[in-house]
């Protein structure tokens, strides 16, 4: 199991451990920030609760004073205040309870809106981060740190929130009550507090590495049931639903200890304030015999001063809780401020313009990658140009560094050197939107949202007519499926399309790409999923959509690759040998061996070997 950024949960507590102090220099940052960035901003909404709040406070610490009156007024037999009494102990109830509706409502309104700003904040920076980053950590671990990180950060906002304003106040409205009716014993409540300081700071250490070691573990368990349910298929097939299960079930026993912990934690904090309670409410017995019985004091004021204090414990230990709660939030904090930090590498230069096309070349130039490790070099010395209006066929082996060079040209990663260049202009030079404006990707993988078949094409070109998509899905024989389906083109084809077929779902991926009508089209495996009379039908409209285009392609068919003007055959992430179809199977190299060996096969032909395949 490992958090969202990929480190274990063992490793999330070692970097907690460094953070040891309750509020060091770490937290006290974390906090200011949070503050500048989240709290602030909603200043009114704030003096509005607390204002709220204040009237709240003043009408908790007006209850000790009445019944103080009443129980003096009804000793000494004086009945004629008695409807008074009850009238201000309803006005009293009644405000409260209209301003404890209101100032709840205002509270929870600010905090649910701050955690709605933070995950589309925070979602908003990572959709737009790095491809390198969006890769890194699954999309459950994301997942994660946008829902149950954030919801550990609405609770602890909300928490302190309340205790800061509604519970601090109620205790210092009450307080004051307290020492108007009988200061000695007010200060022997409040000197059995501070007692509760040292356990309150150790227990709070304690819950901050449990809540690092939670949230970890979390992440882990979201990933895995992502990978599980999206494994269904292979689970069902294999007969692993013992062995799914059983994994996915250690991860929840994982996080129930974690939880469970963290739970036994907190209680020990509750049992301590709990039984300073009780040490507090027995000090105003003793005190208020004594008191009473030397005529310093009457029955209302111990009435009252019982009343003040019970009606205290409730936001006492709220109080007294904070900690822990305002600990579990830092640890969310950091967790998803380092989603905020990360800074994106792909990224335009000062005064960069937007691209220019011509004739659609584009040349590789020296180019050379890697993921990362010098050591591990996935393309060197790579050098191609790809003429405008032509179609360039990438083949070769598993590895070769065919997928990584379509990569490179939306700038989905960043050459390491060398460099590419679209009629002359470095792609690094000119703006990113630009550039992807001009391109139309179609991947093996294809991808599909939750929605109709006609806001899935459409998603090449947001704000197409329906003629348009209609006339897009005809290019890529996807026009008489669709009609097939149960409302056509909506129908909502679930999550990933999973409710159509695996060639559906690619000629509506290609449907995408000709709405989008881009002067640059990069095919990976496109026609990889199609049966043979869909490919041949896909093919025409590819013959038809190239045209004028520059297109990239990779592929294993050579129904696909022989048709191209330029094929390249790429070996350890460069190419080796380049031509037509007829030269390079005239030359006897490796095209032709690749060719010999099924690594490029005809779709009509028999199939390649048993797990042998191209890319």
């Amino acid at each position: 199991m490992a958090t969202a950024t990929g480190e274990s949960p063992d490793k999330a507590l070692v970097r907690s451990k460094k953070s040891n102090a309750v509020f060091d220099a770490r937290s006290r940052d974390l906090l200011s920030r949070f503050i500048a960035d989240w709290i602030k901003p909603r200043w009114r909404e704030l003096l509005v609760a607390l204002a709220l709040t204040a009237g709240l406070a003043a009408a908790t610490g007006a209850y000790p004073m009445v019944i103080k009156f009443s129980f003096d007024n009804l000793l000494e037999g004086d009945v004629g205040w008695l409807p008074w009494v009850l009238g201000a102990i309803v006005i009293i109830t009644l405000a409260r309870s209209v301003l404890l509706y209101l100032q709840t409502v205002a509270t929870q309104r600010i905090v649910l809106r701050l955690t709605a700003d933070m995950q589309s904040t925070t979602f908003s920076h990572l959709i737009n981060s790095d491809y390198a980053r969006l890769t890194r950590d699954t999309p459950g671990r994301m997942m994660s740190k946008l829902t149950n990180d954030i919801q550990f950060i609405q609770q602890a906002t909300l928490a302190s929130m309340n205790s800061l304003m509604r519970d601090s106040l109620s205790v210092i409205a009450l307080v004051g009550s307290m020492f108007y009716l009988d200061w000695l014993i007010s200060l022997v409540v409040l000197g059995v507090y501070p007692f509760a300081v040292v356990p309150i700071v150790t227990i709070a250490r304690r819950v901050r590495r449990n809540a690092t070691r939670t949230q970890a573990g979390l992440g882990g368990m979201t990933s895995l049931l992502a990978e599980k349910l999206g494994a269904t298929r292979l689970i069902k097939t294999f007969g692993l639903e013992k062995y799914a299960s059983e994994r996915v079930n250690r991860s929840f026993e994982d996080v129930f200890r974690l939880r469970l912990k963290g739970v036994s934690v907190k209680a020990r904090l509750e049992s301590m304030l709990e039984a300073l309670g009780g040490a507090a409410v027995a000090g105003v017995i003793w005190v208020a015999y004594w008191r009473i019985s030397s005529g310093a004091s009457t029955v209302g004021d111990f009435m009252g001063l019982t009343a003040a204090l019970l009606m205290a414990a409730q936001p006492l230990r709220a109080v007294g809780g904070l900690m822990a709660r305002v600990q579990e939030g830092l640890a969310a904090i950091e967790s998803v401020y380092e989603i905020l930090d990360d800074k994106p590498t792909i990224k335009e230069l000062p005064g960069a313009k937007p691209l220019v096309l011509d004739r659609g070349t584009v040349s590789f130039e020296n180019v050379a990658f890697h993921y990362g490790d010098e050591q591990i070099v996935a393309v060197r010395d790579f050098n191609l140009e790809a003429e405008g209006g032509k179609t360039v066929a990438l083949v070769g082996r598993s590895g070769a560094g065919k997928s990584t060079i379509v990569n490179l040209v939306p700038r989905l990663f960043d050459v390491t050197s060398g460099s590419i260049r679209i009629d002359g202009q470095d792609i690094r030079e000119v703006t990113i939107a630009s550039l992807r404006d001009s391109i139309a990707l179609v991947s093996q993988e294809v991808t599909l949202f939750d929605d109709t078949i006609r806001a899935n094409i459409a998603l090449g070109r947001l704000g197409a007519t329906d003629e348009e998509v209609v006339a897009a899905a005809k290019s890529a024989a996807a026009h008489e499926f669709i009609l097939a389906q149960p409302q056509g083109y909506d129908t909502i084809i679930g999550d990933r399309g999973v409710r159509l077929s695996g060639g559906q779902r690619q000629r509506l991926a290609l449907a995408s790409a000709i709405l989008r009508n881009a002067p640059l089209l990069l095919l990976d495996e496109a026609t990889s999923a199609l049966d043979t009379q869909s490919e041949r039908l896909v093919q025409q409209a590819l013959a038809d959509f190239t045209r004028g285009r520059t297109t990239i392609v990779i592929a294993h068919r050579l129904s696909t690759v022989q048709n191209a003007d330029l094929i390249c055959v790429m070996e350890a992430g460069t190419i080796v040998e380049q031509g037509t179809h007829a030269g390079l199977i005239a030359q006897g190299g490796a095209y032709a061996r690749l060719v010999r060996a099924q690594l490029l096969s005809d779709p009509e032909a028999d199939n390649p070997p048993p797990g042998v395949a191209l890319n």
